[in-house]
């Protein structure tokens, strides 16, 4: 019998989650450099079943730790995202005229550049940081989300309980409050659950390009990871392999399962 998508969708989290937790459980932060063991192969000791990469690391240990600091950046700078699109959608809505008007030319502007380039400027023009790449992935995904809302708000606003509300002297932030908010509180998490797989790939992008993504000192990022041993595939495929699984198991489980 063939799996639904929903039930494979649910085995690869069940999956990649467990096989995080059981990572982290049983191994340290991959911090440490260990010449004896350079690219040892899998299967060869129990303390490495896996494994480890050109610097003696265990290759479970960096892709458990990997994926979690990535889980750890990932869910806040999204949720970020949204209660930054979220404000200025709020502010667009009770203060109509050239204030709305400035913020819709402003999200333009963001809508019209590719969201990665938006991203690698900020990298490029700021320290790096971790608050830097926060505001990067904040700032590059943060029109899309607004222009969603506000298209919500605008399709709420038009409905005719909302124009009794205001026909009975209703103020604009008790109506925002009472009518606007439960209807975008379900676009919000949606929002929220399909916007984290772009996340998680341009955070990815960024441990690519060399840039510490996370906030313990647990090892490099899994896009790091790829790029340090890319070029030993022959030697440690395992070390490539790995981290590559384990983006494309985070972004399929936080993905939107289909009814």
């Amino acid at each position: 019998m063939v799996l639904s998508k929903i039930s494979v969708r649910n085995l690869v989290r069940l999956l990649t989650f467990l096989s995080v937790i059981l990572g982290v459980v049983l191994n340290v932060p991959p911090n440490y450099v260990q010449l004896t063991d350079v690219n040892l192969e899998p299967f060869q000791t129990w303390d490495h079943i896996f494994g480890c990469d050109r610097l003696g690391r265990d290759n479970f240990a960096l892709f458990s730790y990997g994926a979690l600091a990535t889980v750890i950046l990932c869910v806040p700078a999204k949720a970020l995202t949204l209660i930054f699109a979220s404000f200025f959608s709020f502010l667009s809505y009770i203060k109509e005229g050239r204030f709305s008007v400035l913020i819709e030319s402003f999200s333009s502007v963001f809508l019209s550049l590719p969201s990665l380039l938006v991203a690698l400027i900020i990298i490029g023009v700021f320290p790096e940081t971790k608050l830097t790449i926060i505001f990067a992935i904040v700032l590059s995904d943060w029109a899309m989300n607004y222009e969603s809302l506000q298209a919500k708000i605008r399709e709420v606003k038009g409905s005719g309980y909302v124009s009794a509300a205001f026909a009975m002297g209703g103020k604009s932030n008790q109506i925002f409050l009472l009518h606007f908010l439960p209807a975008l509180r379900i676009l919000i998490e949606y929002l929220f659950l399909t916007g984290i797989p772009s996340v998680i790939m341009t955070t990815a992008l960024f441990s690519y390009l060399g840039l510490d993504t996370g906030f313990f000192d647990w090892g490099p990022g899994l896009g790091e990871q790829i790029s340090f041993s890319k070029d030993y595939f022959e030697k440690t495929p395992v070390s490539v392999v790995f981290p590559i699984l384990g983006i494309i198991g985070l972004v399929y489980s936080f993905g939107r399962s289909e009814n």
